[in-house]
């Protein structure tokens, strides 16, 4: 059994389907030509705004505008100049794209974590998730994919992004859990105008429930508890 916060009311029952997050590791290394590794970093931008207005496009025919705006955050803090002026001089420098856009982006996540509003603080995962779109790009990998999910499935994360929760397929979700995340997020706003059930921030302990039967039934207040059969 685990508890977390109700972060979207209702009652899903399906098979636990646990996203396992793509290996962003790299070595930190000094790049041969600099001009080049720029155009690498300025290309990975390119190409997280197209696909993140894609997503946008699809989240306006699903839920609507309002809801489809929340990912325009992303684009913000895509396209932020001191972010960009940040990552390039760290470039000039001697970095490699992939350490200037971690420590960029980890600065801003720093200084938005510790923030003492809590929707300032939740501002932080969309920091991440950005992150975590240019790392991917500049080191070849793919994204977890919620959107070819079977039938009933519950979606069993460590973090669920606001990019995961726009790209799922409401018609075969029943349920999402995560081991963080509050009300407050932005995946959480998606989360409830999908009208998919969804328990955030189930604490320190590591989810491990592949392929059980599991629930997420909840009703309106703070407290979402989900069982897990085998």
């Amino acid at each position: 059994m685990y508890e977390g916060v109700n972060a979207s009311d209702g009652i899903g029952i399906g098979v636990a389907r646990v996203a396992v997050e793509p290996d962003l590791s790299f070595t930190p290394h000094a790049p041969e030509d600099a001009k080049a590794e720029e155009e690498r970093y300025q290309a990975a931008v390119a190409k997280f705004i197209e696909q993140t207005n894609a997503q946008i496009e699809r989240m306006t025919k699903t839920v609507g505008e309002e809801a489809a705006a929340i990912m325009g955050a992303h684009i913000e803090f895509a396209e932020d100049d001191g972010i960009k002026d940040m990552v390039n001089a760290s470039i000039e420098s001697g970095m490699c794209a992939e350490q200037a856009v971690s420590e960029a982006y980890d600065m801003y996540y720093n200084m938005f974590s510790n923030m003492e509003d809590e929707l300032f603080r939740e501002r932080a995962a969309d920091v991440a998730d950005v992150k975590t779109g240019l790392l991917a790009d500049l080191l070849g990998q793919e994204l977890v994919d919620l959107y070819t999910l079977p039938e009933n499935s519950i979606v069993v994360v460590r973090e669920l992004t606001p990019s995961m929760t726009a790209d799922i397929d409401k018609d075969n979700v029943a349920g999402i859990v995560t081991e963080t995340g509050g009300r407050t997020s932005h995946s959480a706003i998606i989360a409830r105008a999908l009208e998919i059930p969804a328990v955030l921030g189930t604490g320190g302990d590591e989810i491990d429930a592949g392929g059980l039967n599991a629930g997420v039934p909840q009703d309106i207040g703070q407290l979402g508890h989900v069982p897990a059969d085998p």
